[in-house]
């Protein structure tokens, strides 16, 4: 019995095509809906046919994940560009809200860490985190509390942008304020943090410079 020959190409599509086309479908229909099928309708063609442009569903998520990373750490970066401090955290803050908003099927991408395996995939991660990080800097918390910080500013837009796109807020007050609101607060914790820490610092320079004066 002769083989069964693959499916032929079908011109002008590529992988880039397919996983672009596949976002869009993912922000229309959600994450967890993505198929095959309704990805293989939407170029008109059988699902086995695309098997000529992407490996499986799993490899198609994973080139979700990665176009997700990569379009965020752009976003956070435009974002921050020519500010500082306070007002880059809340440009940072209201880009990853709009980021929610307007890609919210890639964004579910990218909800779960990636592997340390996953060589492209955590450097993709590692871009989002390292714009938040230049962005803290300002700050002067050492590393640690940095990524504390990065945690606790993610987890607080994620949580609202994602009630805000189900429709979680009924009550007639403005949801724009509400949001300003939340970073108000995230923000002052900052300076609170900031702070502290100097406050810490201080007194380990003046036995520092008490001693250097001990030494002359």
């Amino acid at each position: 019995m002769a083989a069964k020959k693959p499916a032929p190409k079908r011109p002008g599509l590529s992988p880039k095509v397919v996983l672009a086309e596949a976002a869009k479908l993912a922000d229309a229909s959600g994450f967890d809906q993505l198929s095959l099928a309704d990805l293989a309708a939407r170029f008109h063609i059988k699902p086995p046919s695309l098997y000529n442009h992407i490996e499986s569903l799993e490899a198609l998520r994973r080139g979700l994940a990665l176009m997700a990373m990569r379009e965020l750490a752009d976003s956070l970066g435009k974002a921050a560009i020519g500010r500082s401090k306070d007002d880059a955290v809340r440009n940072l803050a209201g880009a990853y809200r709009d980021f929610v908003k307007r890609r919210p099927g890639l964004y579910q991408s990218m909800q779960r860490a990636p592997s340390e395996a996953d060589a492209e995939l955590k450097r993709a991660s590692d871009e989002v985190v390292n714009v938040c990080l230049a962005v803290l800097g300002g700050y002067g918390l050492d590393r640690r509390a940095s990524l504390h910080a990065i945690r606790g500013l993610r987890s607080a837009v994620h949580g609202f942008a994602t009630l805000e796109a189900i429709g979680g807020f009924g009550i007639p007050l403005s949801i724009d304020e509400s949001f300003a609101w939340l970073v108000e607060c995230f923000v002052t914790g900052l300076n609170a943090a900031a702070a502290s820490r100097e406050d810490r610092e201080e007194p380990r320079k003046s036995v520092r410079a008490r001693a250097r004066e001990l030494e002359q």
